[in-house]
């Protein structure tokens, strides 16, 4: 399959045997990026056989297209039952999802999300709780999650994944995702640029930690970003056809990321600084910043450290000379870092030990076996430089102090964020080389 030339629409109802020695297949039915959109919502219903939605969506999203879909499914006389989440910032956390589990229509038998990243994880999580598909009607082409099977919610102040299900459906109208506020937009492609170090981290553990890698899967993020950052100028102003390649490749990374059954291909360092920022934030009571907004600027700093270690001229002296980092202190470091969401990264820790004596070793002699190749792949991404001039032409924010970021937020996110999630990433690589305080500081 040549993944350059191919859309997300050609990727449904294929059934793909890889190289990689896994078949890949897509659960969704329909994906449907056009001027108008909303209309064909009714027809798509028909189609797949529902009779009565529930439709989700919050105050904002619902004036930005849910008042318009619910007219046009009355004038076609669709039936269905709604709830608006009457929220200023909603947070997809246990209280959220309560909320929507009670309100829930029981004669309903699909659901349909009205919005972006907090709507579309929460109808996700919902939908496979209960056992009923979902569509998604995106308002923005903010984040890369609308194809995912992954659900990011906050359980006990910790940002936690669960592994749901893809949507039958998802609707973007142009006239709707074009008009959505230039931050959102700038969210999206930040969160597309941020492939550059989660791609590179994934093959870095493909390398040193014998993790499964698919060629293709990398491929076809590649190429999606690639297009995306030729479209940057239209991207910047609103045009059409820029915003929907940028939907369209911010679908196509929910395709890859099903196809190996994890975030992986879509998410690498930089999510894991963002979803430490977004833990801070909201145990300090703050409105968190969009995902792909953290992401974009998380990308910038984790480029830098690519930069720095592919510059230290690393020799087999200082490699076989390695002790592992003392982790004397480690649990009052994690409680001072994550607050009240530390116990979840002790129990994370207990269950994955990538901290572990055993560990280290095995990864160590790896790395300094195949140092060279690792030298390859640092030295493979485009520069911190080159990253946020390319976020910033779309009018995204590149600087942690520009969303109010501070130093000692920078600091810790370097330092700790890789206890977020266990996947091996350059954050883990610089832990193994006891030179993460160092380039902590540096960060900053």
């Amino acid at each position: 399959m040549d993944v350059s030339k191919m859309r997300a629409t050609d990727y449904l109802g294929k059934t793909v045997h890889c190289s990689c020695g896994r078949v890949h297949t897509v659960e969704i039915g329909t994906v449907e990026i056009s001027s108008g959109a909303l209309g064909k919502v009714a027809g798509i219903l028909r189609k797949d056989g529902f009779r009565r939605p529930f439709i989700i969506a919050d105050r904002n999203t619902h004036q930005a297209a849910g008042e318009k879909l619910l007219s046009l499914l009355t004038e076609e006389q669709i039936a269905f039952s709604s709830y608006v989440l009457d929220d200023s910032h909603l947070v997809p956390d246990e209280y959220a999802m309560g909320r929507l589990i009670m309100n829930y229509d029981p004669d309903c038998d699909l659901i349909i999300g009205v919005g972006g990243g907090t709507i579309n994880d929460s109808c996700r999580f919902i939908s496979h709780r209960l056992g009923i598909p979902f569509y998604i009607v995106a308002t923005a082409p903010s984040m890369d999650g609308y194809a995912s099977t992954g659900a990011p919610l906050v359980r006990n102040n910790f940002k936690a994944n669960y592994e749901c299900g893809m949507p039958k459906a998802i609707i973007a109208d142009l006239e709707v995702i074009s008009k959505a506020p230039q931050r959102m937009i700038a969210a999206g492609f930040g969160d597309m640029i941020g492939k550059y170090t989660c791609l590179a981290d994934w093959k870095l553990s493909a390398l040193i930690n014998d993790e499964y890698y698919c060629d293709m899967a990398a491929a076809i993020v590649r190429q999606s970003l690639g297009k995306i950052v030729a479209a940057k100028d239209g991207i910047a102003t609103g045009e059409h056809g820029s915003i929907a390649e940028l939907m369209d490749g911010l679908v196509l990374s929910g395709i890859a990321m099903s196809y190996v059954g994890s975030s992986r291909p879509a998410s690498g360092s930089e999510h894991r600084l963002s979803h430490f920022w977004e833990i801070r934030q909201l145990l300090a009571g703050k409105k968190a910043l969009l995902h792909g907004t953290k992401v974009g600027i998380a990308t910038v700093i984790m480029l830098k450290l690519y930069e720095r270690l592919s510059e230290e001229g690393l020799d087999a002296d200082f490699l076989s000379t390695r002790t592992m980092p003392s982790l004397e202190n480690w649990e009052r470091e994690i409680k001072g870092a994550y607050l009240d969401a530390a116990p979840e990264v002790f129990a994370l820790e207990e269950r994955v030990q990538k901290n572990s004596a055993q560990g280290w070793e095995k990864r160590m002699k790896v790395i300094a076996q195949r140092w060279p190749e690792i030298q390859e792949i640092l030295t493979s991404v485009p520069s911190a430089r080159e990253a946020a001039e390319l976020i910033s032409s779309v009018g995204g924010s590149v600087q942690p102090s520009e969303v109010e970021i501070d130093d000692e937020l920078v600091h810790l996110a370097v330092l700790y964020a890789k206890e977020v999630r266990p996947p091996y990433t350059i954050l883990q690589l610089l832990w193994d080389l006891g030179l993460l305080e160092d380039y902590a500081a540096k960060a900053i």
